[in-house]
């Protein structure tokens, strides 16, 4: 733990729990499940408490009732510093002890869908942005608050299909536009630098219908799916055995058939079958070459499998969502700077990676920024589950820790 300077301390001052708990209050009692609900309640809370901290709110239609947000703040001359967060949360489903979307404050812990993931980090992120505003308007720092991450990241896609990439910036000789990218998901105040993507594909197994009593005069697209999914399982344990891309961090790809559906009846056989496949790659893995690949696979399995009438059966796939993985070398200034940031702030924090997936890795890849992920709460034990909640005291550490790391990167060499 070191010394704070002068305007580290005033900026720490500003911060106040008591409006942090009420803020994230606000924004679960604005619902946004997903699927189901749109963001726009939440949207538009946010949007208050942004332009109440001074930013400057620009509001992009995903779809309607769902829009991204960008709230800026600061009048320097560098790139700003990124903070990136979501509006949807995840269905609240049974099993609460009270209304999902009333936040209850117990025992130091507030309760309520989205308190940790990930409204209780987008409460302590507008906190950090308005302390420091307040002592340093010269600092530039914005929240990037994107709709759907819960679901196929439309809102992130869009983000990205609009904003130039740093390439075609530096092409043009134009200024980039960040200096690195805070991702506010609930990390146990750990400071993650490794980050798997995650990949759903649609893979779709056609075959011949015909009468149950005559098998032979069909191919079943269910007997062929599985044989597909065996052998997605046989790759699983392929790629398990591979050497982790980051030792330590994250580990290696994963599969996962999470659906499947196909047929008409018992009394037929299957025409046509289709699997739902999750897919979790490493940053370095290119999505439509993992889906050529388990194609070729597949294909293959079927031709060998003797099963009837394989030569009948095709096999075809399509990328539903790709959300990329990133990696930021652990002894860079951005994640040393965030671990000592909230040893300051009065937490603890230590380098790793994570097992879920974020929308981090849109913005490493789009604008070639170093990217952490660094939230208060549990992504495991605490967030898409019945009574969701996070210990406020994480809050208050996360807005410190936070407004430090935009004090310390702003002055640091560029």
């Amino acid at each position: 733990m070191s010394a704070l300077s002068p305007v580290e301390t005033a900026v720490l001052a500003r911060i106040d729990l008591e409006r942090i708990v009420a803020d994230t209050s606000a924004l679960i009692r604005a619902r946004g499940e997903n699927p189901g609900e749109t963001e726009a309640a939440t949207v538009e809370v946010l949007a208050t408490l942004c332009e109440r901290a001074g930013a400057q709110v620009t509001l992009t239609e995903v779809a309607p009732g769902r829009h991204n947000l960008l709230a800026q703040i600061g009048d320097g001359d560098g790139p700003a510093l990124l903070f990136l967060g979501h509006s949807d949360v995840v269905p609240a489903g049974a099993g609460w002890l009270g209304d999902p979307f009333e936040p209850r404050l117990v025992d130091g812990q507030l309760i309520g869908r989205g308190a940790v993931d990930m409204k209780g980090g987008l409460a302590a992120v507008i906190a950090a942005m308005s302390a420091v505003h307040a002592q340093r308007p010269d600092v530039r720092l914005s929240l990037l608050c994107t709709v759907d991450e819960e679901d196929t990241a439309t809102g992130a896609l869009r983000y990205i299909a609009d904003a130039p990439t740093a390439r075609e910036l530096r092409s043009a000789g134009d200024p980039l536009p960040y200096s690195a990218c805070i991702v506010a998901e609930p990390t146990g105040l750990d400071t993650v630098v490794a980050c798997r993507g995650a990949t759903n594909f649609i893979i779709t197994l056609r075959g011949a219908a015909a009468h149950a009593g005559n098998p032979a005069d069909g191919a079943s697209a269910v007997a062929a799916a599985a044989i597909a999914v065996q052998t997605i399982e046989d790759d699983a344990r392929r790629i398990s055995q591979q050497a982790a891309a980051v030792p330590g961090l994250i580990g290696t790809g994963s599969w996962n058939v999470g659906m499947i559906a196909g047929g008409h009846g018992t009394s037929i056989v299957a025409e046509e079958c289709t699997l739902y496949v999750d897919r979790r790659v490493l940053p370095d893995e290119e999505p439509q070459e993992i889906l050529d690949d388990v194609l070729a696979r597949i294909r293959s399995a079927i031709e060998q499998s003797g099963m009837l009438n394989a030569e009948r059966i095709t096999v075809t796939g399509q990328l539903d969502m790709a959300m990329p993985g990133f990696l930021t070398p652990p002894e860079s200034a951005v994640p040393g700077t965030a671990v000592r940031a909230v040893a300051d702030a009065g937490g603890a924090s230590s380098i790793g990676g994570w097992s879920a997936a974020c929308e981090g890795g849109f913005i490493a890849r789009h604008h070639e920024i170093p990217v952490v992920i660094l939230g208060p709460g549990d992504v495991k034990s605490q967030a898409h589950q019945p009574e969701e909640r996070v210990q406020v005291g994480d809050l208050l550490t996360a807005a410190r820790a936070y407004a430090l790391i935009a004090l310390r990167l702003d002055e640091s060499p560029r």
